[in-house]
């Protein structure tokens, strides 16, 4: 009796002390298991035409007024900015500040925002879409943005955005109908005047999973974002991504269009990184293909994976509007033990440089039972700076074409970096290639291209009939010495 007396006291005493620390994300993890628990509800604040209809100039033409942002005049690090629904902007998200603890909601104001000269009857209960976050001090800067579905996207100093970040990628590329989780709920906390980090709670939901959600992110000419999450399943699907990415492939070195864009290369990014396990860095090129493509590559515990945008050279953009050359790596970093799945790619084919195509993710091979929480933390780094290993020689280019007057293919490599630099042009490098039993070999080269001081793989196949896959590396006294190129023919 006394020790369950003693008991009681302890769990009243636990949570008062639990109280006084105020709303926390274990209150975010809590709601989320509570919605899970229940049927999934749709959203039920449906856009008004005059907003839905909207069209994109006209959608533009509404703005934030500056003035207006949190703690504009508060003298803290960082200040947030909202966007109004509208268009394409379909979701309403709800938006809360934590200040000392305590948690409160952050009103729709039409009086925030400047229409222009639209003319829209605006309801005082319409709520927000999203929301973006600026640095403050002399020279702001606009550092993340959280806008539709799960999507966020971040930039480091001198960056243009380009790829996205996602909660949760459920079928995606399947021949099932994709679905896109939302989040429906964010709390803000109120940073102290020193503070170099912001914090943001993230309530998620969707007919398959609720979860939740926390970003700490830290800008800087690298800007991370430390993400820990909680999802708990309602019920199975056939697909279930984790950390994805979405990004955008038009067109690379493996050729453009002719006479239909003026500009060499169109991309956010234009390969996949992996670093496995087993600390093997692989380097997959991007390709705007016919059809779909899918990719896996089987791992245990992923020490990282990215979508790269390797090529930082204006002259092969050439455009003076979407900066390509500026966009950011996107490199997510696991905390803690993934077990094995692989991470998986999909490329789409695309005509439309404004939609993404591209998504990559990590697939676990087991996932917890329905109903119960699945846990896992990783970093996300918007960086400018190549995370392969600099003492490996990298992937600086991939090409394809046909050769003339036959059949076969032939793909050039070149492997680029300090490494490679460093290497006389009579050293005996060695090539390890591996391929698809349908493949038909014909010949291969390996030499050090003097005038950039890259060393060049020349691989020329019998064309395939069927989907048939490559995979490269340069060897050094019997040692890998450059990251693994690999690469799927698709007829």
């Amino acid at each position: 009796m006394r020790k369950n007396l003693q008991l009681i006291v302890f769990c009243l005493a636990l949570s008062a002390w639990t109280s006084a620390l105020g709303f926390d994300f274990s209150d975010v993890q809590a709601l989320a298991k509570e919605r899970a628990a229940r049927p999934y509800r749709e959203p039920d604040h449906p856009l008004p035409p005059a907003l839905a209809d909207l069209k994109y100039e006209a959608y533009q033409r509404i703005s934030v007024k500056a003035s207006n942002a949190l703690w504009m005049d508060d003298n803290l690090p960082f200040r947030v900015e909202f966007f109004h629904r509208g268009n394409f902007h379909v979701n309403r998200v709800a938006l809360n500040e934590i200040n000392d603890g305590k948690s409160a909601e952050i009103p729709f104001q039409k009086a925030f925002f400047d229409y222009g000269t639209n003319q829209i009857e605006i309801a005082a209960d319409l709520g927000y879409a999203g929301f973006r976050v600026i640095t403050t001090g002399k020279e702001p800067q606009e550092i993340a943005v959280f806008l539709d579905a799960t999507y966020s996207r971040m930039i480091g100093t001198d960056q243009a955005y380009g790829t996205s970040a996602r909660g949760l990628a459920f079928d995606t590329g399947l021949d099932t109908k994709e679905e896109f989780p939302l989040f429906d709920q964010f709390w803000i906390g109120r940073p102290n005047p020193n503070d170099k980090s912001l914090t943001i709670f993230a309530l998620m939901d969707s007919p398959s999973a609720a979860g939740a959600y926390r970003y700490v992110i830290t800008p800087g000419s690298e800007t991370v974002a430390v993400v820990t999450a909680t999802v708990i399943q309602r019920k199975s699907v056939k697909k279930f991504g984790l950390a994805p990415l979405s990004s955008m492939f038009l067109h690379g070195k493996n050729g453009r269009p002719l006479w239909t864009d003026f500009r060499p290369e169109v991309h956010d990014s234009d390969g996949l990184l992996i670093k496995t396990g087993q600390g093997e860095w692989i380097w997959h090129a991007l390709e705007n293909g016919k059809m779909i493509r899918f990719n896996a590559f089987q791992d245990e515990n992923p020490q990282g994976f990215g979508l790269i945008q390797r090529e930082r050279n204006f002259e092969q953009y050439q455009d003076l509007q979407a900066f390509f050359h500026l966009r950011p790596n996107v490199w997510i970093q696991p905390r803690g033990k993934w077990g094995k799945g692989a991470v998986e790619l999909v490329q789409l084919p695309s005509q439309i440089e404004f939609t993404d195509n591209v998504v990559a993710f990590w697939a676990p091979e087991t996932l917890p039972a329905l109903g119960e929480a699945f846990d896992f933390e990783y970093e996300l780094h918007w960086t400018r700076v190549d995370p392969s290993d600099p003492q490996m020689g990298q992937v600086i280019a991939s090409r394809v074409s046909r050769v003339r007057d036959t059949k076969n293919l032939r793909f050039v490599i070149d492997f680029g970096g300090r490494r490679m630099k460093g290497l006389a042009a009579r050293e005996q490098l060695a090539l390890d290639l591996k391929f698809s039993p349908n493949v038909k070999f014909v010949a291969d080269s390996v030499f050090k291209n003097e005038l950039n001081e890259t060393w060049r793989v020349v691989v020329e196949i019998e064309e395939p009939s069927e989907v048939a896959d490559l995979r490269a590396y340069l060897k050094r006294d019997e040692k890998q010495a450059t990251e693994t190129w690999t690469f799927t023919w698709q007829p």
